[in-house]
């Protein structure tokens, strides 16, 4: 699960959620939604439905990007917000467009705006996503409390706290691979790597997707495994990995090559 969003459920990239996040800035007019995304994709009123039922997988987030030519390239959903934004943008460099830029996050249009203030909207989507999450995880919703555990792991905060929500999620279910991926995670950044290894053979074993590999690599990096975490990245480099994905496996790829990749812990591929 390269970038922070933000919901993975538990059996977390397979099911398909309701949005329901509040707009904090009118920055920009929304518009009409593009031919690539659907009328429930990125709304709908807190009124409508219990936080959660709302929030009963995951959030899916959608992300725009256009180069110099006009082409766009729509990404999401990704479990992330700023995972979205750079998938956008990293779908448009693959095509060796031209100035390839994020017009659109979420349903706010950023087209011409600063780049403080798109990480403005960036951080607000978060901010309103993660607050709502925590209200649907105490509510006991499982799903929510695997997204806000994976969101805290990715960002390397309160990582105690997100501890327990995996746990918790775990209890509910011990063998979803996205669950198990996400503790393993929250291993890896609090240094636990010899736990965090059980956990990532165990996630692999069970669902070898190109982001499980990625983290089971880094993670044997972190233990100085050089010659397992390049064959780790190799194998998720033939697992179809996103274009983030892909641009942050080859980057370490060439970092072991060269020799200058060090034991210490890296920020986790997502």
């Amino acid at each position: 699960m390269t970038a922070v969003p933000d919901f993975r459920p538990l059996n977390i990239r397979s099911m398909r959620p309701f949005v329901a996040v509040a707009l904090l800035l009118g920055l920009a007019a929304c518009g009409d939604t593009s031919s690539n995304w659907e009328p429930q994709d990125m709304m709908a009123a807190p009124t409508q439905a219990k936080v959660d039922d709302r929030y009963r997988a995951m959030i899916d987030f959608k992300a725009l990007s256009r180069d110099d030519a006009g082409k766009e390239y729509a990404a999401g959903p990704s479990a992330t917000v700023l995972g979205a934004v750079e998938e956008a943008v990293a779908m448009c460099q693959q095509a060796n467009a031209q100035g390839c830029k994020a017009v659109r996050v979420g349903l706010t249009w950023v087209d011409g705006l600063d780049q403080q203030t798109i990480e403005g909207v960036i951080s607000s989507y978060r901010d309103t996503m993660t607050a709502e999450a925590y209200q649907a995880a105490r509510q006991g919703n499982m799903g929510a409390a695997n997204w806000l555990a994976y969101h805290y792991a990715v960002r390397g905060e309160n990582l105690k706290e997100a501890e327990r929500l995996s746990q918790n999620a775990l209890q509910v279910a011990p063998d979803d691979p996205g669950a198990l991926d996400t503790y393993g995670l929250i291993l890896y950044k609090q240094e636990r790597y010899a736990e965090a290894e059980d956990v990532f053979v165990a996630v692999n074993k069970a669902m070898p997707t190109a982001e499980h590999l990625a983290h089971f690599a880094d993670n044997a990096l972190a233990m100085g495994k050089t010659d397992m975490a390049r064959a780790a990245y190799q194998r998720a480099m033939q697992a179809d990995p996103s274009p983030v994905l892909s641009q942050t496996i080859q980057k370490r790829l060439l970092a072991l090559d060269l020799g200058g990749a060090s034991n210490g812990q890296q920020a986790p591929a997502q």
